[in-house]
This record gives C-alpha cells, sequence and structure tokens, in this order.
C-alpha cells in the first residue's frame, strides 16, 4: 500500500484529439495514461524517450516498433517500450484503441505534442510536410524528453 505522502496530489482528465488522457501528479512528477485511437495506417513519427512506455491494445490490432523489435498487438495485449530505445507504431486494423502509461514532465506540452501527431497526414510515409512542422513538434516533445529520430513512417535501425 502506498503512504499517503506518496499519494497523487492532483488527478487531471482531458479528451484531446481522440484521445483520453489522465495524469496524476505527486512529489516525484506526473504518471499519465492516455487512451488513444487512431484509423488504419496511423503512424506517429519514430522518437526516443528517456521514459519507458507500456501500451496495452484495447480493441483492433497495433503494431509497435520497439528497438529492433516489431511486435503485433491485439486487445489485451501489453508492449513495452524500455526508456531510451526508438519507438513508433502502426495501426494495422480498420480501426484500433490502445492504453499509454508513461511519466511526463509537463502535461501541458505532452498534450500538445499528442495533438500534434495525432493529426493525419495526407501521405503518412512522404515524411514531414514542412521543415517547420517538424521543428515545431520536435519543440512540443522536447519537453519531455522526446527525441523525433525520424518522420511518420520511418522504423527504427
Amino acid at each position: 500500500m502506498q503512504p499517503l505522502a506518496d499519494a497523487p496530489q492532483d488527478t487531471a482528465t482531458e479528451w484531446f484529439a481522440e484521445e483520453l488522457a489522465a495524469a496524476a501528479t505527486s512529489a516525484g512528477g506526473q504518471v499519465a495514461m492516455v487512451e488513444r485511437s487512431a484509423r488504419e495506417g496511423h503512424m506517429p513519427p519514430l522518437l526516443r524517450r528517456p521514459e519507458a512506455e507500456t501500451y496495452r491494445v484495447l480493441e483492433g490490432e497495433v503494431v509497435f516498433f520497439v528497438g529492433g523489435d516489431m511486435v503485433w498487438a491485439g486487445p489485451g495485449d501489453v508492449v513495452v517500450a524500455p526508456s531510451d530505445v526508438a519507438r513508433t507504431f502502426r495501426v494495422a486494423s480498420a480501426e484500433a484503441r490502445w492504453l499509454v502509461l508513461t511519466q511526463v514532465s509537463s502535461l501541458d506540452r505532452f498534450h500538445e505534442f499528442g495533438r500534434a501527431v495525432s493529426r493525419p497526414l495526407p501521405c503518412p510515409t512522404a515524411g514531414w510536410p514542412s521543415p517547420e512542422e517538424q521543428h515545431a513538434v520536435a519543440a512540443m516533445g522536447a519537453a519531455n524528453g522526446i527525441e523525433l529520430l525520424g518522420p511518420p513512417g520511418a522504423l527504427p535501425g
């Protein structure tokens, strides 16, 4: 059982861009759980973070690319991306829904980053729409130690 002094001090829930995010703030930072949903083919940029992320698929199929591993996950499956390992995913079914559990430094910037990479691109494998967009997304991610390694469609390695 967690001592009362370590219990979350603040909890917030917010919907955005087909996502539901809940975060609890404690003395050690913010633990965030995000419910994401996307349509077939959605693939965010390749990134690396100093925080581990745990994904649990609720509906559909998602292919996770974590380091050199490609993991197909369906309802009930859990995938862990360790800290400092390149990662991305691709929705493999018509639609999918999954949870992401991670730790963040700035919940607001994490929300902004999630919104920015949730927008469908006309051609997800064509790279960034513009250098300005790449720079803006990188700045949003940097607040939480998110390092962009490649555009949407890029794979680790």
